[in-house]
């Protein structure tokens, strides 16, 4: 009873740690990266986790979801307060500037997911405010539009190729998909009879929702408090990349093929599983992506990866990342792909420099 729940309210121990870290100052304003180093380490520690976890009644599975909102706020309002007081020194505002990117993004970005496959009208509006918080307020479109359908393809915005670093990957991944998701949202209005900026668009919505989250960010920070905005969210989109990096890198498909397990990498270890909503339990959530996250089924026999935050860690050191992680898993895979998957991998390997 008491891992179950641990795994339900582990994303909001973590940012509400690091916000009590960023209140108090001095050395606990590594508050927030020492827990999620102790989780990281208690992940691998913990070995690969292969049950459906579904011993809570459903609403505290969507309660959970909900939480870490008002707590963002709180760890960036204390954030702000920091900037604007005299008593801290540089070095404690930049160490808090990349725990509340790091925790934001780890707090946000699994509800937002989670909470942008629903359909009720709570839930999308969360996940686009979870989203704003994090800059990037249409990523849902091109995520659910374009990545769910091409994923793995040439088409994806989401599937670094092989021998592609984190650097070169992220933001114009995240460039291209936002544009895409505007394409996306002006054809839905045209066919509505609304230019791209009609007021009860997306785009419209979407700019209201930025400006909301920055003007009140700099009244309590003050003008001094924009470059840390700015940096934050710089940052926040590398993280966020990061773990769309790290769940995709170098699978392949041929476009028009049916999706299958092996498309998407899976991250089982426990704690992975729990911090990310079953983000990375990621082979049955592409194969039914409606599905809420408690229902997920791990797919120990899809391809597999170490802990989440482990990889994603690695994969700011390109050479452990190709050389000790993801080549011998992608030999394995190129070895087990059909002969149209074989030959795109010959293509690509060969493109990357691999032997």
């Amino acid at each position: 009873m008491l891992i179950e729940v641990v795994r339900c309210f582990l994303p909001v121990c973590l940012v509400a740690l690091a916000t009590i870290g960023i209140f108090l100052g001095g050395s606990w304003v590594w508050a927030g990266m020492a827990g999620v180093a102790v989780v990281v380490l208690a992940d691998n520690l913990a070995g690969v986790d292969s049950k459906t976890h579904t011993r809570f009644p459903g609403w505290l599975y969507t309660f959970v979801l909900y939480l870490p909102l008002p707590v963002i706020w709180s760890m960036w309002y204390v954030f702000a307060q920091q900037i604007a007081g005299d008593s801290t020194s540089t070095g404690e505002r930049l160490i808090s500037l990349g725990t509340v990117a790091f925790l934001t993004t780890l707090g946000a970005l699994p509800a937002a997911h989670e909470l942008s496959h629903r359909k009720d009208w709570p839930a999308m509006v969360y996940a686009r405010i979870y989203s704003a918080l994090l800059g990037l307020p249409m990523y849902d479109i091109y995520h659910i539009h374009g990545h769910h359908i091409d994923v793995g393809t040439v088409k994806d915005h989401d599937t670094p190729k092989r021998g592609q670093t984190i650097y070169s990957f992220v933001y114009p991944s995240l460039f291209k998909s936002l544009r895409a998701a505007v394409g996306i949202e002006r054809a839905r209005l045209a066919k509505l009879g609304h230019g791209v900026f009609w007021w009860r668009g997306r785009v419209f919505e979407s700019v209201c929702l930025l400006g909301a989250w920055f003007g009140a960010f700099i009244y309590f920070a003050g003008l001094e408090g924009i470059p840390y905005f700015v940096a934050t969210w710089l940052l926040a989109w590398l993280i966020f990349g990061g773990f769309n990096y790290t769940q995709h890198y170098g699978l392949l498909r041929k476009d028009g093929t049916p999706i299958q397990p092996r498309h998407s990498w899976n991250h089982l270890n426990t704690l992975s599983r729990a911090i990310t909503f079953e983000i990375s339990n990621h082979s049955e959530h592409h194969l039914d992506p409606d599905k809420k996250y408690e229902y997920l089924r791990p797919a120990p026999d899809a391809p597999q990866m170490p802990s989440i935050v482990l990889c994603f860690a690695a994969s700011f050191v390109p050479f452990i990342w190709e050389n000790w992680i993801v080549k011998p898993r992608l030999k394995q895979w190129d070895s087990g792909a059909g002969a149209d998957e074989q030959a795109l991998a010959y293509a690509e390997n060969k493109r990357a420099g691999w032997q």
